[in-house]
């Protein structure tokens, strides 16, 4: 009996995809760096600055990425510490 991947007609000899290594990675000419700076009082968001503007209350995310890099998304800018942004996330009170 054949499996469901082969009745269905997908094929395990797929070649995917891959994304260049960190080492060989190069940011976009001409791309402005970035600073995202989230604060929290007993784990609660208090504000959220990105370039020294407060942009609180606003949707956000922020991501931690398997090889240490931290990436975010705020306002439709996308940040990456991997392209040179900064994204901290501080305890207390800016």
């Amino acid at each position: 009996m054949r499996s469901f991947a082969e009745r269905a007609g997908y094929s395990h000899r797929v070649s995917w995809p891959t994304t260049a290594g960190a080492d060989t990675f190069v940011a976009p000419a001409g791309r402005e760096d970035h600073r995202l700076d989230l604060y929290l009082v007993d784990g609660e968001v208090q504000d959220l600055r990105l370039d020294g503007e407060s942009v609180w209350p606003v949707w956000f995310k922020i991501e931690w990425k398997g090889n240490g890099d931290v990436s975010a998304k705020v306002r439709g800018l996308r940040l990456s510490s991997r392209h040179g942004d900064t994204i901290s996330i501080h305890q207390g009170r800016a």
